[in-house]
Formats: structure tokens, C-alpha cells, sequence
């Protein structure tokens, strides 16, 4: 079995994610397309410009072929035509033969198409460009091709089909001889799941890389990239410290390393106090922001259920599959969850804390646990059963009208609903409204729509 060994020198950085270069160098020297997914600052351009240097070049080499040129295409650089994705991958394709060994004439060719691309103005026309660059590219070198297509998130996301369609042409013709990698900060198919993309998303379907927080030899590493890039020494607690708050988050390391070394918190600081601190730091919000943006909706309801006290049940399940593969989830021994970093913790406990000052206040009902909560108090206990049964009924369907014949349905479902008189319902909701309105006589939850039933409002506080 062949066995990759990357010296330091291998990485632009600090040498960590050799397991990970060694996943991506493994696919593509098999010819096989890869996607590397991870949220904000985890770390994926650096490790992707790993491919461009000699000896990584070299190891991606297929069986008995000379190293592929590697193209890295920066798509942030990009417009937001088709005609911008098309000229930025040529242009980093041109710039990529250049330095290479590729002969004279092919390069003049592929830059007298590349120049036609940009004076074209029909998308027919550049398409037909575009796809005759890289034939004739193809057809005048033996030389496999690996394309690097980093930050793809946004032109995947709302381009027309056309340029993913040409891409998935373009590798059937050529097969393992052109391979693309791509980097998001999502799965693909979460980006765009239309059936004009499939084909393209289809190609990464066997080959995606989650890229996870840094383990602990890999946060010392990067700890001692950063002391010695600053002219320091790296202590072994603070390389711990570091490690514990940041979880191994590379932006979450280097803003956490920074604080520690200007502030030096006395050792004997409570860890909880040092996490207060490091919250109130910009750039720690202003990092933890952008990982919060990046994941998941149902990641983020998941990473709240958690905060807030709650587990992350059946209505949960995708967001929990989603924070335990990206390594933002973490399992103790007991086998519950906690989150992978205290600092970006108390982060999302914040987000809870604004989230409920902003919501919506009143009667709630948790399908999950089938509690029910007046603001944040849960009051289930204190509800009789019939009173429980209108509550969680009227929760159920807010702004809508509750016919009093839907309600004696629903509360005395052992009776026949003709036998339920209006006085009897008329009772119960004054009942209900004395143990959760602020003012029964003026009720602001339970209003009564004359001559239909009751309304569940729900109102800001």
C-alpha cells in the first residue's frame, strides 16, 4: 500500500491535517473527485494549498502517469455571470501552465480561447468556448489535471445549471485524467438540491470530507506556529488551556491564544471566569459569529435545545447527525452531548438568551416532551387534565379559530360533543385564563371571536 509522508514543508502553514491531506492525495490519486466540507476558519484553503507544493504534486500522481498540473480557482474572485465562472477557471488554469513545463504552443492556445471567452458576450458562445478550451487542452497533453475550486458555496449555490453540467461533461470525457475538489462550507446537495445539479453533486457523493475541529497534537502544533511566528515560546499549560477553550477550532485557537497571551489570567482562575472574559472579546464574538452563520438551520436549533437544558431527541436527529460529523458536538462518557468548545458555548447561550428576549411570549406547547411552557416556566403540572387538553389543542394552531365544536372534540374526546354545552366551554377557558393571563378580565392570549370560538394570539412581549 502506497504511504504518504508530508514534511513540514508540505503545509503553508502550521503542519497540521496531515489525515486529511492524505484522504484528499488518496482520492484523487485513484482519479476520483473530492469534497472537503467544514464551517468558517476550520482551516480548508490552507490545507487544499497543500496540493500546489512539489513533493504533495508528486504523490498525486496515478499509477505509472507523470504529476498532474494542480489548478487552485479561487471563487470568491469570481463575478456572479456565468461568464465570470468560466474566465476565472481558464485564467487560473493558464496561470497554472504557465508554471508548469507545459509546451509553448499549448499555452498560446489555450490563452488565444481564453482571450475569446472574454470578448464574447452569449452565454452559447462562451459555453462552446469554454468546453473547446479544455478539449483541446486535454487533447495536446497526457497531463492529468486536478482542479481546486475553493470557497464554491456561493456560485454553486445561484448559478444556472449550465456551468456544472459543462463541468460534469468535461470529467465523463476524460475521466480520471480531470478531477475537481471542491471546498464549502456546507454538503453540497444541502447548498442545491435541484435535479439540473445532481449529475455534478453526484461525483463527490462517494468522496466527502467533513473537516473537524483539530485534535490535541495538532492544536500543540499550531500553538507553537503561532508563539514562534509572534517570537515566543509556547508554554505547555497555556498550549492545554488553549486546547480546552477553543475546542480546536483554528480561528477559535488563534483569537484564544492572542487574548491568553496579552491578559495572562492568574492559574488559579476559575475556568468558567476565564470564559466570561474571552466572551466578551470582539474578535472571539466576531469568530464565533461566522461559525454560527455557517452551520445548519437545524444545527443551530440543535446547539440551543442543548443549552437550553434539553436533549437532542427524534425532532432533532438531522441536526445531531450534522454537529456530531462537522465535530461541534462532542460525546462524554455518560454518552451525552456537550459542545465542543466552552467559549463557543457561552456564545450560543447568548444567541438563546437574545433569541427569547426577541420571541414571541405566552402559552407554547413542546410537541417533543409534550410539556406545556408559559414563557419559560413549564406549568404543566399545575394544569388539570381538560385544561391541559385545550392548552396543548389551541397551541397547536395559533392565529387560527378554535370552533367550540372543535374544542369540545378535542377536550372531552370520551363524550359526545353534543352533549358539551356552551357554558361548560365558556368555563374551562376562564378557568385556563386565570393561570396564564396577566390580566383574565382582559385576556391578551385567549380572545373570544364572537359567535365562532377562541383564538390563540400570540404576542410580543
Amino acid at each position: 500500500m502506497f504511504e504518504m509522508n508530508f514534511p513540514q514543508t508540505t503545509f503553508p502553514e502550521a503542519p497540521v491535517r496531515a489525515e486529511d491531506l492524505r484522504y484528499i492525495v488518496g482520492c484523487v490519486r485513484k482519479g476520483q473527485c473530492c469534497s472537503l466540507v467544514g464551517p468558517s476558519n476550520m482551516g480548508k484553503s490552507l490545507l487544499l494549498k497543500s496540493l500546489l507544493k512539489e513533493d504533495v504534486c508528486q504523490q498525486c500522481a496515478q499509477k505509472r502517469a507523470r504529476p498532474p498540473v494542480v489548478v487552485f480557482v479561487d471563487y470568491l474572485e469570481a463575478g456572479d455571470s456565468e461568464q465570470a465562472f468560466y474566465e476565472l477557471f481558464l485564467r487560473c488554469i493558464l496561470e497554472a501552465l504557465e508554471a508548469s513545463n507545459t509546451p509553448e504552443p499549448t499555452v498560446t492556445m489555450l490563452r488565444t480561447l481564453y482571450s475569446a471567452v472574454m470578448d464574447n458576450i452569449t452565454d452559447v458562445a462562451v459555453r462552446s468556448l469554454f468546453a473547446r478550451s479544455v478539449r483541446e487542452l486535454m487533447w495536446q497533453t497526457e497531463t492529468a489535471l486536478i482542479v481546486v475550486l475553493d470557497e464554491f458555496d456561493d456560485v454553486f449555490r445561484t448559478l444556472a445549471p449550465w456551468p456544472f453540467r459543462q463541468l460534469r461533461v468535461l470529467r465523463d470525457t476524460y475521466g480520471s485524467r480531470l478531477c475537481y475538489v471542491v471546498a464549502t462550507s456546507r454538503c453540497l446537495e444541502r447548498l442545491r438540491s435541484d435535479p439540473d445539479t445532481y449529475e455534478f453533486r453526484e461525483l463527490f457523493q462517494t468522496c466527502t470530507r467533513m473537516l473537524r475541529p483539530l485534535h490535541t497534537t495538532d492544536v500543540e502544533r499550531f500553538v507553537t506556529y503561532l508563539a514562534e511566528k509572534r517570537g515566543y515560546s509556547p508554554k505547555r499549560e497555556r498550549v492545554a488551556l488553549v486546547s480546552d477553550l477553543s475546542g480546536g477550532h483554528p480561528g477559535l485557537i488563534e483569537c484564544v491564544y492572542d487574548f491568553l497571551r496579552r491578559v495572562r489570567p492568574d492559574p488559579t482562575t476559575p475556568l468558567q471566569a476565564v470564559v466570561a472574559e474571552l466572551s466578551e472579546q470582539w474578535p472571539i464574538q466576531q469568530e464565533c459569529g461566522r461559525l454560527w452563520d455557517e452551520i445548519e438551520e437545524d444545527e443551530r436549533e440543535g446547539l440551543l435545545v442543548l443549552v437550553g437544558g434539553g436533549k437532542l431527541g427524534p425532532r432533532t436527529a438531522r441536526g445531531r447527525q450534522g454537529l456530531e460529523a462537522k465535530g461541534l458536538v462532542v460525546k462524554r462518557e455518560g454518552g451525552s452531548l456537550i459542545i465542543f468548545s466552552p467559549v463557543f458555548e457561552a456564545f450560543v447561550r447568548q444567541e438563546l438568551g437574545r433569541q427569547r428576549q426577541t420571541a414571541f411570549r405566552g402559552p407554547w406547547y413542546d410537541e417533543e416532551t409534550r410539556q406545556i411552557w408559559l414563557d419559560e416556566k413549564d406549568i404543566t403540572r399545575e394544569l388539570s387534565a381538560d385544561q391541559y387538553a385545550l392548552l396543548a389543542f389551541m397551541c397547536q394552531r395559533p392565529g387560527r379559530v378554535c370552533t367550540k365544536d372543535e374544542i369540545a372534540e378535542k377536550v372531552w374526546t370520551d363524550q359526545s360533543k353534543e352533549g358539551i354545552t356552551d357554558g361548560q366551554i365558556y368555563q374551562l377557558v376562564k378557568r385556563v385564563r386565570e393561570k396564564i393571563e396577566p390580566d383574565p378580565l382582559n385576556p391578551r392570549y385567549i380572545v373570544t371571536i364572537r359567535g365562532q370560538g377562541y383564538r390563540l394570539e400570540m404576542s410580543s412581549n
